[in-house]
């Protein structure tokens, strides 16, 4: 089915078919006009043949039409033109005489209209008849009328050829028609075929060259380059149209327009890095102060202060803890993105790991009543990974989880072998039983600063930034991670690690 999709082959099949088509009707219609053509010319050259036969012939015996004697002489004139059939018709069209045989008359009675037309001075050929042999075919003919005293008696009528010649002319036209047919379609096929390619390839090969040049510059990403197309230089052939020349004009103009904005965002997200990387690195000194100083007014006055004043203290100090834990994730998330972080892989036991990074969150899980688990707790299983980069990645999908997670959750950390890319590879999976994530949110939760609507509201001053972290630390080590979750079921997030294992 390919073959009908190009535009070439299309149009080759559009005009086999039209060129096929219009030879069908011009042969129709020359066969017809040849026809009408032979039917003139015959019927002409015999207009006088029934006044003649008239003259040769006994019609009349005693004034009258005589049936019976007609029949005899009719038949040996037929047998001397058997190209034509004899008949006498009265004043009313009735047949008379005639020498068909029995059965073989099909109508008693003619049609008198193109009898008289036929003996009127200004006939036009050809002129049909009614066929006596044939309920509803019309043939050429030629007539005479037949007078005696004056009076007017019927009509000689003649067939101008017969049923024997039509039987013969039919047999030899069709097996003649059928090769003549053969031969004609064969060679307009082939001739359309040939013309049809040749001249289609011509008006199409500009299009066709254009298309392949915007495919490469699509497949090579030639605008990373700065490189232009320049189809307008490659569409200046004679054979160019002028739509193709203003077609490759404009795809010339938006390639152009696509890789001066490509390079003016590549501009700004260096710029936005940058500046990420500047403000999160001038917060940290005021900020490290500002902790460090209330963390000292409280060690030198707060058992002495006024329960109004430590309370006030209290609560600065949680917040400047939780702007200076926003302020390094934005800085990790900047330094992330600015592609010079190292990578520092070893062998790792990473369900021991899993069970030291639970450890370390276990009295934030049990104030939230929600239980921390790691299956299987095998010491054995190593991974391929930076432990500083993975320790980051399961403290963030764990942090995460414990939000997302009512009282009498509950929170696993999975590990399975697989064989993946063809390597073995360890499937690790962080779930939860918590309140889900809904289908439209689902494709956002690894957004920056992108927050779902299903948290349960037991922590303040989460930016958004912790699955953006984990999902770049993961790009690091070539892997990526997959979310699944369904509302009030819970929500899974896995990926995968190449196996380390001991030669």
């Amino acid at each position: 089915m390919q073959l009908f999709k190009g535009l070439t082959s299309r149009l080759i099949i559009l005009f086999v078919l039209v060129f096929v088509s219009i030879t069908l009707m011009f042969l129709w219609f020359m066969g017809n006009s040849s026809r009408s053509y032979e039917q003139q010319a015959t019927q002409a050259l015999h207009e006088e043949l029934a006044a003649h036969m008239l003259i040769e012939a006994q019609i009349l015996k005693n004034g009258e039409i005589d049936p019976k004697a007609l029949k005899y002489t009719f038949h040996n004139m037929m047998l001397l033109g058997p190209a034509f059939e004899i008949y006498v018709a009265d004043t009313q069209g009735n047949l008379l005489a005639h020498a068909a045989e029995e059965g073989k008359i099909k109508r008693d009675k003619i049609a008198l209209g193109p009898i008289k037309a036929f003996t009127s001075p200004d006939v036009q050929f050809p002129l049909l008849g009614d066929d006596p042999r044939h309920p509803n075919r019309k043939k050429i003919f030629s007539a005479a009328p037949i007078n005696y005293e004056g009076q007017h008696q019927g009509y000689l009528y003649v067939i101008i050829g017969s049923e024997l010649e039509d039987k013969i002319i039919a047999n030899l036209t069709n097996n003649r028609l059928l090769n003549e047919s053969l031969i004609l379609g064969g060679s307009a096929l082939l001739f359309a075929l040939f013309v049809g390619t040749i001249l289609i390839w011509l008006i199409t090969r500009p299009l066709s060259r254009m298309t392949c040049n915007v495919l490469m510059y699509q497949e090579e990403q030639l605008w990373h380059r700065n490189q232009q197309l320049n189809l307008v230089e490659n569409s200046t052939s004679w054979l160019s149209s002028n739509e193709e020349v203003a077609l490759a004009s404009v795809i010339d103009n938006m390639s152009e327009k696509i890789a001066r904005q490509l390079e003016q965002l590549k501009i700004k997200d260096i710029q936005r890095k940058e500046l990420l990387s500047y403000i999160s690195h001038d917060l940290r000194t005021p900020l490290s102060s500002l902790t460090g100083y209330i963390e000292t007014w409280q060690k030198q006055f707060g058992d002495s202060a006024e329960d109004s004043s430590a309370h006030y203290i209290d609560v600065a100090q949680r917040n400047a803890k939780v702007l200076s834990g926003l302020v390094e994730q934005v800085f990790e998330l900047a330094h992330l993105e600015t592609g010079s972080v190292e990578l520092h892989q070893e062998p790792i036991a990473v369900a021991e790991l899993a069970q030291d990074i639970m450890d370390s969150f276990d009295l934030r899980a049990q104030q939230a009543g929600v239980e921390l688990d790691v299956s299987p707790k095998d010491t054995s299983l190593q991974v391929d990974a930076d432990i500083a980069k993975l320790e980051r990645v399961f403290g963030n999908l764990v942090a995460n989880a414990i939000r997302h997670t009512p009282p009498g959750g509950r929170i696993v950390i999975r590990f399975d072998l697989v064989n993946f890319d063809n390597q073995e590879k360890v499937h690790i999976t962080v779930q939860d039983s918590g309140v889900g994530i809904s289908k439209d949110q689902l494709p956002r939760v690894f957004e920056a600063h992108f927050r779902a609507s299903n948290k349960t509201d037991r922590e303040s001053g989460n930016a958004g930034l912790g699955l953006a972290i984990v999902k770049a630390l993961l790009a690091l080590h070539h892997s990526d991670i997959e979310v699944e979750s369904e509302e009030e079921q819970g929500t899974s997030f896995s990926f995968y690690l190449p196996r380390y294992r001991i030669n």
